[in-house]
């Protein structure tokens, strides 16, 4: 496969991409299926790690506390790219979190040093909930068109 076709192919359903475990940089993570079957190639393309890219990555550091969390944000950002829903944006960042957990817990022994970053880790999920959607549908806008937006925003409307 290569970019223009994985490109053609998206997005994802979220039941179609189930989230299966792998390994990456040494730990065993969550991620869709997708992301463990593309190539390096590929997902080098689609991922950047931490933060939005550009000056946004000076901003949020690859990093907790000394420990890389870079692997759960590669993943993030897949997550970001093949999904496109507001149940896919959630689960994105529900992997997000599990991923980050699972690092710090790998890599700390210290039950402070644990609660601390943990805490850090709880402050990058906060933000991606909060802040992360403009990104997250930002990255879709070109696969709706007006007549898709209109109607997906009434359809959650009740009627009274």
């Amino acid at each position: 496969m290569n970019l223009k076709s994985f490109a053609d192919s998206l997005p994802h359903a979220i039941d179609s991409d189930p989230i299966v475990m792998g390994e990456l940089a040494g730990y065993t993570l969550a991620a869709p299926r997708s992301f463990w079957e593309t190539s390096k190639e590929i997902r080098s393309e689609v991922v950047n790690g931490c933060g939005p890219g550009g000056l946004g990555d000076f901003m949020v550091p690859d990093t907790v506390y000394f420990v890389s969390i870079k692997a759960a944000c590669m993943i993030h950002d897949w997550c970001f790219t093949v999904f496109n829903s507001e149940a896919g944006f959630k689960l994105s960042n529900q992997i997000f979190l599990d991923n980050m957990q699972r690092i710090v817990r790998a890599e700390t022994y210290n039950k402070l040093l644990m609660s601390l970053r943990l805490a850090r880790v709880k402050k990058y999920y906060r933000a991606v909930q909060d802040f992360g959607r403009v990104f997250y549908y930002d990255a879709h806008v070109d696969l709706y068109s007006d007549e898709h937006l209109y109607s997906d925003c009434f359809s959650r409307v009740s009627p009274r």
